[in-house]
């Protein structure tokens, strides 16, 4: 072990305090990770990147299997690398250029195989798995004096002069109320279930439902068609967008501009930011990819809703809103997560560290450092990157490019320097 090779003890009885302890190894908090040691001038040992799966990155790739993903949404320019063309110069160099798949007024986007090679040459590149420690985090704290936090994991506690929240969407699935009462053993899962198996799905006898509306949604229905027979039901017309927002929302000017101009914390910021949003939306290769499933009839696409299910021994009894039936079934969830605001953690680091939560319980960010503003109006230690972040990073926050964001943001406040006082006139809240 050296002091600064990748192969630095991150168990909480090695060296510390770390300068960084990321909470998540997902997209976010292996790209910060990146950042950090290439661009911030950080040792392997003074980042330490929590994450409870055997491999950084895993959760991304087990739920994109999961639904059926075959390419990103995202362009080849953004993955977890630092210079833009990276992953593009990875698949030349690998004779892979047919992986860049193109896209009608649009750049070039990578298959989910390709990304994930990339990602996984960056992360061996530089190193970053000798900075994951496979465990959960608990809790945030204070040490006694005050002076540094102190992250609870399962595997002890760990000091830290700054800590970044990378935790994903939401810890728990949505559920639709006439699901909350039916059998453990009934036919009805979440495609986000940790044991979901796509398999098992496709060798059920009876019809299958796909609940949802959205990308998730349109990509489970096409895969499981594969195998038998779907129903894709959604409450709403499908609606068509190539990206989950205008492309203009990358620029962090036009941020300052259309976000920042807003109070912190304040419910017009989530308005403008979810009138930004595309979301619940099916991008056109994923609508043809439906219509070819369809014309072979293995695909229905109908629109309405599940107002009550019924556990038989054959599989469910389901009513629609329409009033028909349908018998002996069982139907898939892509309904997303709970917001991530109600993630535990979330809720037991603001409670603790005194920080200020604004509308919908989002962190009150610090909107050029993006730390999480104390009750007192100073910046804490404490920062967010995904979808705690969108309140200051906007409608792309919680995609791939709203990481590199974060990492920015952290790169230049540390060579600002220190936590400081919010300036007073950032502080009114509406």
């Amino acid at each position: 072990m050296t002091a600064d090779g990748p192969d630095a003890d991150h168990t909480p009885s090695g060296r510390q305090p770390y300068e960084y302890v990321i909470i998540g190894g997902g997209i976010h908090g292996t790209c910060l990770a990146n950042y950090l040691l290439a661009e911030g001038e950080y040792s392997h040992q003074d980042l330490c990147l929590v994450e409870p799966r055997e491999q950084l990155l895993a959760s991304f790739e087990t739920k994109a299997r999961q639904c059926g993903m075959r390419t990103l949404r995202s362009t080849f320019v953004h993955h977890i690398g630092i210079e833009p063309f990276s992953l593009e110069s990875f698949a030349k160099g690998a004779g892979r250029e047919d992986e860049l798949v193109s896209t009608e007024n649009y750049p070039n986007r990578p298959t989910l195989e390709l990304f994930l090679d990339h990602a996984r040459y960056v992360i061996d590149r530089r190193g970053i798995d000798g900075c994951h420690l496979q465990s959960w985090a608990t809790g945030v704290t204070k040490t006694e004096a005050g002076d540094r936090l102190e992250v609870q994991t399962g595997a002890g506690s760990l000091e830290a002069r700054h800590v970044v929240l990378a935790i994903g969407l939401g810890g728990s699935r949505t559920i639709p109320t006439w699901a909350t009462s039916l059998p453990d053993d009934a036919p009805l899962v979440h495609v986000w279930d940790d044991d979901f198996d796509p398999t098992t799905v496709a060798e059920f006898a009876g019809p299958t439902f796909v609940v949802g509306g959205g990308i998730t949604a349109g990509q489970l229905a096409c895969s499981l068609s594969e195998h038998r027979d779907v129903t894709l039901l959604s409450r709403h017309d499908l609606e068509i967008e190539l990206t989950e927002a205008d492309p203009y929302w990358i620029n962090w000017r036009h941020i300052e501009q259309e976000i920042h101009t807003l109070p912190p914390g304040s419910q017009a910021r989530l308005d403008r930011i979810r009138a930004a949003r595309n979301d619940a939306t099916i991008p056109p290769y994923v609508e043809r990819r439906l219509d070819e499933v369809r014309d072979c009839d293995g695909l229905e696409i109908r629109r309405g809703e599940i107002t009550a299910a019924y556990a038989t021994d054959d599989g469910l009894l389901v009513r629609f809103d329409d009033g028909t039936t349908a018998t002996n079934a069982q139907v898939v969830l892509a309904t997303g997560l709970d917001p991530v605001p109600e993630h535990p953690l979330v809720d037991s680091v603001a409670e603790s560290l005194s920080l200020e939560r604004g509308a919908d319980g989002f962190p009150v960010l610090d909107d050029r450092a993006l730390a999480w503003r104390g009750a007192d109006g100073t910046r804490s230690a404490v920062y967010v990157s995904g979808a705690l972040a969108e309140p200051s990073v906007g409608p792309f926050a919680r995609n791939i490019v709203g990481a590199r964001r974060v990492a920015e943001r952290l790169l230049e406040s540390r060579h600002r320097g220190g936590s400081e006082r919010a300036p007073p006139a950032s502080r009114g809240r509406s």
